[in-house]
C-alpha cells in the first residue's frame, strides 16, 4: 500500500463523503475512489459501505483507522525531522489562545504536538475572543485556539475541537452543591462573582433580565484565577464553561432554563501555501481525541 492511499482513506474516514475527501486530498473524486478500491483489494476487505450518497466505515475500516493515523503521524514526524535537520533550524509557530479557555486540555495537546514534531518551537500568546481573527488575518499570529469561531471566510481553516456547556460554579461544600440543578430563584439569592471576560456574559444577563432577575455582582474581575479561587473558597457563585475550571474545589451544576454552550476551535490560514509546520500542527489538532 502507498502513503497516499492512507491519507486518502483518513480524509474519507473524517468526512464520510467522497467529494469532500477528494477536495481535502487535492485529487479528483475518481482518483480517490480508485485508490480506496485498490486499498480494499490489498487488505482483502471492504473499508467503506456505500449506500447512495451515504457512506460509513465498516468494522475493518474502523479497526485500521487508528493504525493509519499512527502511520500518518509517523510520516509527518519523519518529514519534520528530515526537513529541519537539513535546514539546521527549528520551525517556530506563534499561536494565540483565548484567555477564557482552560489551559489543561490545550497544554496536554501541546505536549503531544511537541513530541510528534521534535523541531517545533511554539510561542503562545493570550488573546481576547474578538481579536483572534484580526490578528490571524494580519499575520501577527500563525493560528489561534478560539471560542465560537467566525465561519464563512475562505481564507481561514477551522478545526472544531469540542463543545462545552455553561454551568454554575460553586464551592464543593456550598449549599447548592448537593442538587442536580439550580433554579433561577435560588440563583438570584446567591452572592454573584462576575467574570468580565466571559463570552456568555451578555447572553446570561439578557436571559435573567427577561425573567425579572438582576444579579448584582459582589466581585468583578478579568482575572479567571482570582474569580475561580474566590468561588472555591465559598465567596459566591459564578457562571463557568464546564471544562474551564483552573482551580480545585469547584462543583458545577446546570441552571434551569439556561442552556448555553460554546465551541472551542483551532483556526489558521487555509491553503497549501501555509508553512509545513502549521499544516502538520493543524493535522494533529484534527486527529487529537479532544473528548
Amino acid at each position: 500500500m502507498e502513503l497516499n492511499q492512507i491519507r486518502y482513506f483518513l480524509n474519507l474516514a473524517d468526512t464520510l463523503n467522497f467529494t469532500e475527501a477528494a477536495m481535502r486530498s487535492g485529487v479528483s473524486q475518481p482518483t480517490l475512489t480508485r485508490a480506496i478500491q485498490r486499498l480494499e483489494q490489498e487488505l482483502g476487505g471492504t473499508l467503506v459501505y456505500r449506500d447512495g450518497k451515504d457512506s460509513r466505515l465498516t468494522t475493518l475500516g474502523r479497526d485500521i483507522r487508528s493504525e493509519f493515523v499512527a502511520i500518518a503521524d509517523s510520516e509527518q514526524r519523519i518529514r519534520a525531522i528530515s526537513l529541519n535537520r537539513v535546514r539546521g533550524r527549528r520551525e517556530t509557530l506563534t499561536l494565540g489562545i483565548v484567555n477564557t479557555i482552560a489551559p489543561a486540555l490545550i497544554t496536554g495537546f501541546v505536549s503531544h504536538a511537541l513530541q510528534q514534531m521534535p523541531m517545533l518551537e511554539l510561542i503562545l500568546q493570550p488573546i481576547t475572543r474578538d481579536e483572534g481573527l484580526e490578528r490571524l488575518l494580519s499575520g501577527q499570529i500563525d493560528g489561534c485556539f478560539c471560542t465560537d469561531p467566525t465561519l464563512g471566510n475562505t481564507k481561514i481553516a477551522t478545526v472544531e475541537m469540542f463543545s462545552e456547556r455553561l454551568l454554575l460554579a460553586m464551592a464543593q461544600g456550598y449549599c447548592l452543591a448537593s442538587r442536580t440543578s439550580v433554579s433561577l430563584s435560588d440563583l438570584s439569592e446567591q452572592p454573584y462573582l462576575d467574570r468580565l471576560q466571559c463570552e456568555f456574559r451578555t447572553r446570561v444577563q439578557n436571559h435573567l433580565h427577561k425573567r425579572a432577575i438582576v444579579m448584582i455582582p459582589r466581585l468583578r474581575s478579568e482575572r479567571e484565577d482570582l474569580i475561580q479561587q474566590a468561588v472555591a473558597e465559598g465567596a459566591g457563585v459564578c457562571m463557568l464553561p464546564e471544562r474551564s475550571a483552573i482551580v480545585s474545589g469547584l462543583t458545577l451544576r446546570p441552571v434551569d432554563t439556561l442552556e448555553l454552550s460554546r465551541t472551542v476551535a483551532f483556526q489558521s490560514i487555509s491553503g497549501s501555501g501555509t508553512a509545513s509546520a502549521l499544516q502538520q500542527f493543524r493535522m494533529l489538532v484534527e486527529h487529537h481525541a479532544w473528548t
